[in-house]
């Protein structure tokens, strides 16, 4: 959800990182202390390989286009289309 709410990985992954629980487990990679940690590390190796999503990375500039009429959360343009990240409310044309 972070992800897709446009939270760079990098930070998702200083939040999960090194979270620990009572059963630890060991990969090729080192010591996994939680499902937390397992996930940072997997998103972290992702984004070291493949620049986050897999693909060359593109800059897009997402422009402010107002209030939902769902919730009333502020509104991006992006691709065509009006996008509440908020509720993800959608209208494109």
């Amino acid at each position: 959800l972070s992800l897709r709410s446009g939270i760079a990985p990098d930070e998702i992954i200083k939040q999960l990182k090194g979270i620990s629980c009572h059963q630890h487990a060991w990969s090729r990679g080192g010591k996994i202390s939680s499902c937390a940690d397992a996930i940072a590390k997997a998103l972290e190796l992702h984004v070291t390989r493949s620049n986050g999503n897999g693909k060359k990375r593109i800059d897009v500039e997402v422009m402010r286009t107002g209030a939902c009429p769902e919730c009333g959360g502020t509104v991006e343009h992006e691709g065509g289309c009006a996008v509440c990240r908020n509720c993800g409310h959608t209208k494109c044309g």
